[in-house]
Order: C-alpha cells, then sequence, then structure tokens
C-alpha cells in the first residue's frame, strides 16, 4: 500500500490528538564519556580526616548482586596492590541491615550523600578525590585492574600540592 506524496505531507503536518497512539520518537543515545555510562553522583565537600591524602575507592555491594561478585577478586588484588597508596571503603547493602551499618560508617566517613544517592547502584565503584568529594571517575561492574589504577593514579596526582 503507498500513499500519494500529498497524504503523506498532511499527515507530518497535523499531528495526532493527544492520547491517541502515533509515531513514537527516539532522542539519540546518551553520551558515554571516560566514565562510561554510569555516572556517581558528587560528594558534597571534603571527607572525613581519616581518609585525606589518598584517593578513595568506595564500593557500593550488594552478596546478591552477580556483577559485584564478579568484581570482587579484582578488587582484592587492586586493594593490596594499593595498600597505602588509596583508601578502599565498601558499602554493603544486601539488606536492611548491612544497609543501616552502611549509612552509619557513610556518616562517620563524610560519604552519606554519596551513598544516599548511589545505593541502588550496586557494582558501582567510584574514585573520589578525599579533598573535594568530587568524582574522579565510575566505573560499573569493571573487572579492569589496569583502568581502576590510572583512575587510581589520576587521582594521586590531583591531591599532590
Amino acid at each position: 500500500m503507498s500513499l500519494p506524496l500529498s497524504a503523506l505531507l498532511l499527515t507530518l503536518a497535523n499531528p495526532l490528538p493527544s492520547g491517541l497512539p502515533g509515531p513514537v520518537s527516539f532522542s539519540a543515545p546518551p553520551q558515554v564519556g571516560s566514565e562510561g555510562p554510569w555516572m556517581a553522583q558528587k560528594q558534597a565537600g571534603a571527607l572525613a580526616p581519616s581518609l585525606q591524602g589518598r584517593p578513595v575507592v568506595v564500593d557500593i555491594y550488594a552478596s546478591w548482586c552477580p556483577a559485584c561478585r564478579t568484581i570482587a577478586p579484582t578488587l582484592r588484588s587492586l586493594q593490596q596492590s594499593k595498600a597505602g597508596k588509596a583508601t578502599f571503603v565498601t558499602f554493603d547493602v544486601s539488606d536492611a541491615a548491612t544497609l543501616k551499618a552502611s549509612r552509619e560508617r557513610a556518616r562517620t566517613l563524610g560519604l552519606s550523600a554519596f551513598l544516599e544517592a548511589n545505593r541502588s547502584q550496586t557494582s558501582l565503584v567510584a574514585v573520589l578525590d578525599p579533598r573535594s568529594g568530587t568524582t574522579v571517575q565510575t566505573f560499573r561492574a569493571s573487572t579492569d585492574a589496569g583502568a581502576y589504577a590510572a583512575a587510581i593514579g589520576k587521582a594521586q596526582a590531583m591531591i599532590r600540592p
């Protein structure tokens, strides 16, 4: 079935009344930067004094999350290789009890806003600048230890006077 050009132009010029099904338009896909499609919500202000001087690597973890279990060995290895050069913080959001404990820990570390904004983003790992609390880079379910190390190095360079 073909439509005459005039009928097609009239159809395009006169949109359907609201509420009636019609053509669906799609917007362009979101741009993906170096942080990937997931961007951790920014933290407001400097982190606790105990976190100062080294990049902070924050992991949002849940025991029921398959991606969290997949990245855990990479993060453990990274934590060993970067001991003394970065601070690693894991917030367990597996259930109400672990979330409550994570909220208390986040409060003492100055990461409450970060946890609340990202607690549903399991397998999210963010590298933060402890002076400002800003996100240097965010990862989602990544097992690329080299990318984590590069982000930690970038954050270290930002911290040095």
